[in-house]
């Protein structure tokens, strides 16, 4: 959210009252039926002598025509266009009917006549006159001219032009003669002679809101009742003055303005004392000096004074407060660099000392700056001008802020997010645009309101920035997020940003059969094979949403043709993994819990170059950051089995039977839960067949959780939707006979467990064949799961996070079985994996770890030894 320019409430004061003179943004263009045409290009048929010349269809050639033609009340519009010859003014308007020089659209060159040794334009004997270019906030337009002499006139006003001071006249504008009320503003006056001149025997003349960039800026000599306000003087030469007031001058105002940046290799050779603010001893008793920005140094950038800020009646003063101690003057004034960028568009660098600072009721003061603006408050800065409004700028320049609070927020684990706050500004001039540099010391306090009820605040602080504002949420979801800065000012920014969970509950769903390559459900016919990738569709598939973010499902590979492996998920093709290994002739099947990614899972195949399969695929529920199941991980623990009679009848399941098991009130987990996850394995097998997990009650299964053949003993980690009386369902399908079925809880789903699933790419985290870390005989060796294979930890894995990782055993020298747990914690009697030699093996699991790099120990119960592979896939957490 931005802050853009505020325009005063009230409009600047631009009279002198002593003097009684009203100074005004431009003088009014005069009614249409008194415009005079001045345009030399070759297709206006112009001519300052034919009948009818000076209208728009025969316009005067030249400028000096016009201004031979002009009564009161007449405008002169110049096109652009190159003018040469000296142009002499001796108009005379009157208050209520002014004559009106003005540059129309475009470009206009005016130029003394060769030699010149005389000015370009030259006042004479002239009254209430204004000659102006085209103005406005885009200076692409200016009315440019070689010097200005206004000579004996009054009431002339010189504004929005561009002066460019000749060597052999030595200034841009020089005020002589009998003159009074001469007004020269919003001008560029440059050159390597002097700038402003004002000749003894003027009155109420102001010079206000010019740039100069000439050996001298302004100087005044014997005037009365002046006003130099608001100018920005920069680069004078050394030795030379930035203002000067001489000859007994009285009631002269010099308030607000920035002298700075002596050049002093600019101007080499130039001799004799100089300063930026000089006043001679006759002056002294008739000036009034206030709000001045002095900075006297070699260079842009220079922090070494070359020359006084101040002389002052002949004594030398380098600090504004040792000015005004001595002389009563400059009490608000600055000697500091004022930061200006002086390049072809001239505007601040922050913190300038002219922000916010101005005295808005000085004489002189105009009603918008050198580009058009009006005055607009730095709500980073403190206000400390006078006037009204009090927050103008020193200068030329009202710079026109836009003052913008970003916030970013950026997932740091499951629920919790970091923001970083700041605040940046622009700057408009000439029509453009400029970053400001950041305020270092801002007094801004922040307040964030969260979107869950819980807001914070922050106190000011020493930069405009904020970083690692960090709020955990309760339970995922989609939070509007408010982010409130009040400024130094009082004003206020808001900003709003929506913030999703990385973190996403689960909801039982299934099992549903939603891929079966031999059918053809979901979309896949025929096998797998090696090397192919398969989109599935999942979004808006049966009761899956369409803004879910991960899946459990129970994959199955059968069918099997030569060696090969199945991978679920957002491939990583970098770092890749597999879900199921299987050996031709094989059925093999596992859980999978895997992130959705625009709205699919990838199915890819490896293995031998001719390997394929069919695949199936069985939901069993999905993950949104709507907010539904966490999880609770739970001490393992054994609630099933069959050979000692834990959990049910010590007596095998037989074929085509189920054996219900009590979860609600086993190992503490309370009534009310949806799901559990829960590590099934099968043994004591007298043929083949399948194990189904479901809801108890559900019925004869169309799903299986996992395959057997007879002889073998195999598990798998399966989440389960828990019946409405607390219990699931083991069913033994098949003709294969009865087995022995074991059941190990690691944890449960419920509308108020804690943890959120946040979904990565599966990466490879372990392969002990590539680092030689392999499980010896009854050996217990640790691992880290944060850590991709190869490549270092991963920051986005929180400390002790339960881990949905893959584990595969390889090249088995004997038959075991390995059970997988939290760090340094007392090994559980249960088992993650059972293996037989010499084949590759997988099994889903959800795994307890420690410490910041999510450690487990892993014990392998065998006589022989083992390689391990950990495939992850996300992680649960309740930060």
């Amino acid at each position: 959210m931005a802050l853009s320019r505020r325009v005063a409430a009230a409009m600047i004061s631009v009279s002198m009252t002593a003097a009684g003179v009203g100074v005004g943004a431009s003088a009014a263009h005069a009614d249409s039926s008194n415009v005079l045409y001045v345009n030399d290009a070759a297709t206006a048929n112009c001519s300052d002598s034919a009948a009818g010349a000076g209208s728009a269809a025969t316009p005067f050639c030249s400028i000096q025509a016009g201004a031979n033609a002009a009564v009161a009340g007449d405008t002169v519009d110049i096109a652009a266009g190159n003018y040469s010859g000296d142009v002499d003014i001796k108009s005379v308007g009157t208050a209520a009917e002014p004559i009106v020089f003005q540059g129309a659209a475009g470009l206009i060159f005016t130029a003394a006549a060769s030699p010149f040794t005389t000015p370009g334009i030259t006042f004479d004997g002239a009254s209430y006159v204004t000659f102006q270019g085209f103005g406005g906030p885009i200076r692409n337009y200016k009315l440019q001219t070689d010097d200005i002499l206004v000579n004996d006139s009054s009431h002339i006003t010189l504004n929005n032009l561009w002066v460019q001071s000749s060597p052999v006249l030595g200034y841009a504008v020089q005020i002589a003669g009998d003159s009074s009320a001469v007004t020269v503003s919003r001008s560029a006056i440059v050159g390597l002679q002097n700038g402003i001149v004002v000749d003894s025997g003027s009155a109420d003349d102001v010079i206000s809101t010019n740039f100069t960039d000439t050996a001298s800026g302004v100087s005044l000599t014997d005037d009365s009742n002046a006003a130099v306000t608001s100018n920005t003087i920069v680069q004078p030469s050394l030795h030379n003055y930035g203002i000067s007031v001489t000859g007994g001058a009285a009631g002269v105002s010099v308030e607000n303005n920035i002298v700075t940046y002596t050049d002093s290799s600019k101007f080499a050779g130039t001799t004799g004392p100089g300063a930026e603010f000089s006043v001679d001893a006759a002056s002294v008793p008739g000036v009034t000096a206030d709000y001045n920005v002095i900075w006297p140094t070699a260079a842009e950038g220079s922090s070494t004074p070359v020359e006084p800020a101040y002389v002052w009646a002949g004594a030398d003063y380098a600090t504004a407060a040792a000015f005004s101690t001595a002389t009563g003057q400059g009490g608000h004034d600055v000697v500091g660099d004022p930061l200006i960028y002086l390049g072809s568009a001239p505007y601040f660098r922050a913190p300038a000392p002219e922000q916010n600072s101005a005295n808005s009721a000085a004489p002189g003061m105009l009603n918008t700056d050198f580009y058009g603006y009006s005055c607009n408050a730095d709500p980073l800065v403190p206000v400390t001008g006078a006037g009204s409004p009090d927050y103008c700028a020193r200068g030329a320049l009202q710079p026109d802020y836009t003052t913008t609070l970003n916030a970013a927020l950026t997932p740091v684990n499951a629920l919790t997010t970091d923001m970083s706050t700041s605040i940046s500004q622009t700057v408009a001039y000439n029509g453009g645009q400029s970053t400001v540099e950041p305020i270092p010391t801002p007094t801004v306090s922040y307040a964030v309101n969260w979107g869950d009820g819980d807001t914070q605040t922050y106190p000011a602080s020493s930069t405009t920035a904020l970083t690692g504002l960090a709020h955990t949420y309760a339970k995922p979801g989609v939070y509007t997020v408010a982010e409130t800065a009040k400024m130094t000012d009082g004003e206020t920014l808001t900003t709003t940003k929506t913030f999703t969970t990385t973190g996403a509950d689960y909801t039982p769903s299934g099992p549903t059969r939603i891929l079966d390559s031999r059918s053809g459900v979901g979309g896949l016919s025929g096998r797998l094979v090696s090397g192919k990738c398969y989109s599935l569709p999942v979004a808006n598939v049966g009761d899956v949403p369409a803004n879910v973010t991960a899946i459990s499902a129970n994959l199955t590979v059968t069918d099997a043709v030569s060696n090969g492996w199945v991978a679920v998920g957002v491939i990583n093709t970098i770092n890749p993994v597999s879900n199921v290994d299987y050996l031709a002739g094989q059925t093999v099947a596992n859980s999978v819990l895997v992130p959705v990614v625009d709205s699919d899972v990838q199915v890819c195949g490896g293995g031998d170059a001719n390997a394929s399969a069919d695949v199936i695929l069985d939901l069993t529920g999905y993950f949104t950051t709507s907010a539904a199941s966490g999880y609770q991980p739970v001490t393992p623990d054994r609630v099933l089995d069959t050979r000692n009679g834990t959990g049910a009848a010590d007596a095998k399941v037989a074929a085509n039977a189920g054996v219900p098991v009590a979860i609600a009130g086993a190992d503490s987990i309370p009534s009310g839960i949806s799901a559990v996850a829960v590590h099934v394995t099968v043994t004591d097998t007298a043929g083949n067949g399948w194990i189904a997990a479901e809801p108890d009650g559900a019925g004869v299964p169309g799903t299986s959780s996992l395959n057997y053949l007879k002889g073998q003993t195999i598990s798998n980690t399966v989440i389960v939707p828990v019946g409405k009386d607390g219990e699931i369902e083991l069913y033994n399908g098949g003709a294969g006979g009865s087995v022995d079925l074991i059941a190990d809880v690691s944890g449960y789903f419920s509308a108020t467990a804690p943890e959120a699933f946040a979904g990565i790419v599966p990466f490879r985290a372990v392969d002990s064949r590539a680092d030689g870390d392999g499980l010896s005989a009854d050996g217990t060796q640790t691992y880290s799961l944060d850590t991709v294979l190869g490549g270092g930890a991963l920051s986005t894995f929180p400390a002790g996070a339960t881990i949905a990782a893959n584990i595969t055993a390889t090249d088995e020298t004997a038959n075991g079985y390995l059970t997988a747990y939290a760090q340094s914690t007392p090994r559980p009697t249960i088992s993650n994996l059972n293996y037989v030699a010499h084949q590759n093996l997988g099994d889903f699991a959800l795994l307890g770890t420690t410490g910041s790099a999510d450690e487990v120990d892993v014990y392998n119960n065998s006589t022989g030894s083992t390689d391990i592979i950990f495939d992850v896939s996300g992680y649960f957490s309740s930060i």
